[in-house]
């Protein structure tokens, strides 16, 4: 293999280095950033949970700091920290005073992404030498399975973990404690469960033996994290924090759940192995599957990853653990770099053969379970947020024809007026105080209504429209405009 083309592509490629990483990231970015917006633009995007974080930061950019009726569903304003922890929000304010659109925070996420193969570069550049052998890690990590349905699903926080957590993992190779602190500690302002992973690096700092780093970095992420959950979401829920409910298998508490891992390991073994086990398989094998499960050659570079790999797989809530959602963003560049370092490892003579089968498995996943267009699972891409829902029967690039009946009367609602919409009307009427979510029939104080039976509560079933449009008839509200499986009404 090496005597023909291996050497030739070898020579071109690392001519061409800097080039083919930027044209594979900017092939990303810019396809992925386009069908976002289409996505958005053909109402398929979500009120859970792009709608809320729409809101969230337009809020904040009006001065009312986090503030939201939507992230709790609750009728009255409340702070979106009592949900989740994110003050990383914040920095995406000043976009909002520019253009304060939902569009803009499809934008923000896939550049985002796309900055999170910078990492993974440098740590190819850092560990092989020029040419294809760092290109295939940029490779593995744009066409990733996981990533382009993270890209496609609307807007979530944790996005913004990928690049903080991927230039820790950078860190971490390199032996630099002081800028993996500060990458870290920019990952915990993302969402609360980052700190755990914290622990991760601080274990894996262990197995470098480099013991003061180890101590300051895990205890200190601990205390990050248990402060964050029973101090700090509490003081703005008024409540306990509401997600432990998801590892009710393990205990009903953090002590609890603590106290299981620690003491009954076959508990938590037997939690592992139940649920949606076929989920959960595919789920690691896209993260590490790439890489040829390379991160178990990697010693400590696997710890970090193995941290939020745990708590996803031990949620009771599949959707933590499927290749689909959001939840994984974090895994992904830990995963990548163990499987870099796992790949540095092996014998040169070997490399030719991995480097191919690198490439293969890349695209084995990207082409099965991934949401490319080349991907059997692409159409089921755009319609993530609900799987089941039932299908439009149109082009998902597409936007029905029959929104088009209601679309001048609902730009006409006055902005400061409030609004109760089912999905996937929340996000088109966004930047308003006072915006909420029919996930049930209650509207609050909202004088107007839309109803869209491709809601995955009617899913396009026209009885079970009519009876939640007679329902709001009888609530008190008057049809002003309506279509095919729509209806706008207004309270008398």
């Amino acid at each position: 293999m090496r005597s023909r083309w291996y050497p030739l592509l070898v020579e071109r490629l690392a001519h061409r280095e800097e080039r083919v990483a930027f044209g594979l990231v900017a092939l990303y970015a810019v396809l992925f950033g386009a069908l976002s917006l289409i996505r958005h633009w053909s109402f398929h995007s979500t009120g859970l949970d792009l709608g809320v974080f729409d809101q969230v930061v337009w809020n904040t950019s009006q001065g009312r700091f986090m503030e939201s009726t939507l992230s709790l569903d609750r009728c009255v304003p409340h702070s979106f920290f009592g949900d989740h922890f994110s003050p990383i929000l914040i920095a995406l304010v000043p976009l909002y005073w520019l253009f304060p659109h939902p569009e803009t925070l499809l934008v923000v996420q896939t550049v985002a992404l796309a900055l999170g193969a910078l990492p993974i570069y440098l740590i190819a550049r850092r560990l092989l030498p020029r040419g294809i052998e760092r290109l295939i890690w940029i490779l593995a990590y744009v066409v990733g399975a996981p990533l382009a349905f993270i890209t496609l699903y609307d807007f979530h926080e944790v996005a913004l973990a990928v690049l903080p957590l991927g230039l820790a993992m950078y860190f971490l190779v390199t032996r630099r404690t002081l800028p993996l602190i500060l990458a870290l500690l920019v990952a915990f302002t993302v969402k609360e469960e980052i700190a755990l992973i914290g622990i991760g690096f601080g274990i894996a700092l262990a197995f470098q033996r480099r013991w003061l780093s180890a101590a300051a970095v895990a205890v200190g992420s601990a205390a990050v994290f248990v402060v964050t959950l029973a101090l700090i979401i509490p003081a703005f829920a008024g409540a306990p924090y509401q997600y432990i409910g998801r590892y009710a298998s393990l205990g009903g508490s953090e002590l609890e759940i603590a106290r299981t891992l620690l003491l009954d390991p076959l508990r938590a073994l037997s939690v592992l192995g139940s649920g949606e086990v076929g989920s959960k398989i595919v789920f690691v094998l896209s993260l590490f599957g790439p890489g040829l499960l390379l991160a178990l050659r990697s010693r400590w570079a696997i710890v970090p990853s193995i941290v939020p790999l745990g708590y996803l797989l031990l949620s009771d809530y599949g959707g933590e653990h499927t290749l689909h959602n959001q939840y994984g963003a974090p895994i992904i560049p830990l995963a990548l770099g163990a499987s870099i370092v796992g790949f540095a490892k092996t014998s040169p003579r070997w490399r030719p053969r991995l480097t191919v089968a690198v490439v293969v498995a890349s695209m084995f996943f990207c082409v099965n379970f991934g949401g490319w267009p080349i991907s059997r699972d692409f159409q089921a891409a755009y319609l993530r947020g609900d799987p089941d829902r039932a299908a439009s029967g149109t082009p998902m690039v597409v936007r029905e024809p029959r929104y088009d009946a209601l679309l001048a009367a609902v730009r006409a609602i006055p902005a400061n007026v409030p609004i109760a919409s089912t999905d996937f009307w929340v996000t088109q009427v966004g930047e308003r105080r006072f915006n909420y979510h029919l996930a049930t029939l209650a509207t609050c104080d909202a004088q107007y209504v839309i109803l869209d039976y491709a809601d995955p509560s009617m899913n396009r079933d026209p009885q079970r429209f009519s009876e939640a449009r007679d329902a709001f008839r009888s609530a008190g509200f008057d049809e002003i405009a309506s279509g095919e499986g729509l209806s706008l009404l207004r309270h008398r």
